[in-house]
């Protein structure tokens, strides 16, 4: 029999467990730990799921079943790569994989933590657990989806709408509403050295250089996957930039959505490590104005 049927009594379960092994472990071999209960619940094809926690323990059953099985294997938790959206932290019912979490400080938990991440994101055996367990490693799109994605309409409007500008300059004027509060230097229409244009630019008293790509609730779906990659040639360029400066600060690029990100574009963004916030006139008390 196997193990995942062995371990699992009920068949609920044992179909959740066949759908997140395969993506906690490629998040594992991806170098991915700053996902959350929700990108699982959404990388599995739900919108909601209150079983996430069971689901989550019958994993690391099926693990330790094989780990048993092949002589105390040591294998991985891939629990720890699942956090809390709100802290970046699992939640309590972690205590199942360690006794001891829950008696640790919060700064105690990050440095468990990411012990944990760091010896899941390096396991280099995943694929035979993968094997053991008769699974396939998850693919984050289907061959349809890349092809829509290869072919993402270019033709998204000419000039700048009213809600784009209005955003946009809400954000300038407003650095706090995405959490920043010690802004140096704020502009708009910031020009890198590609040529491109960045919506919003600011620079922290840290010495962070923060770009900001602005979607107004108008956008598109294939908008917004072009908004990604942006995201994604905006880093490299500034990345680019900081090198011949010989400098080094941190740079954050940030896609700022008014509308809410579909499956496909918050998989492609997670995928991407491109950071994004969507929705965001519904998080804002006054909808951006001014």
């Amino acid at each position: 029999m196997n193990i995942i049927d062995n371990v699992i009594s009920t068949e609920a379960t044992r179909q959740n467990v066949r759908l997140m092994l395969p993506v906690l472990i490629h998040w594992a071999k991806s170098g991915h730990n700053e996902h959350t209960y929700g990108d699982l619940i959404h990388s599995i094809g739900k919108s909601k799921f209150s079983g996430i926690g069971h689901a989550l323990y019958a994993v690391q059953e099926v693990l330790n079943a094989l780990s048993r099985k092949a002589g105390n294997k040591d294998i991985p938790t891939l629990n720890s790569l699942c956090k809390n959206a709100k802290t970046m932290l699992p939640s309590e019912g972690f205590e199942f994989v360690s006794p001891k979490y829950n008696k640790l400080d919060e700064a105690g938990k990050r440095v468990f933590i990411e012990g944990l991440d760091s010896k899941a994101c390096n396991y280099p055996h995943w694929d035979w657990v993968l094997d053991q367990l008769e699974l396939k490693e998850a693919t984050p799109f289907t061959v349809e989806q890349l092809e829509a994605i290869k072919k993402t309409c270019l033709n998204y409007g000419v000039g700048e709408g009213e809600e784009h500008k209005t955003l946009k300059e809400y954000i300038w004027k407003h650095p706090d509403s995405l959490g920043y509060d010690d802004v140096v230097l704020a502009e708009t229409e910031h020009i890198l050295p590609s040529g491109d244009r960045l919506d919003v630019y600011f620079e922290l008293s840290d010495g962070t250089h923060v770009a900001i790509e602005v979607k107004p609730s108008t956008s598109p779906d294939q908008d917004i996957t072009r908004g990604i990659f942006q995201c994604v040639k905006y880093y490299a360029v500034m990345e680019a930039l900081r090198t011949i400066e010989c400098k080094d600060y941190e740079i954050k690029v940030i896609l700022v959505s008014a509308s809410t990100f579909t499956s496909q574009n918050r998989t492609l963004a997670n995928e991407l490590d491109v950071e994004f916030i969507d929705d965001f006139k519904n998080k804002k008390r006054n909808r951006y104005t001014f």
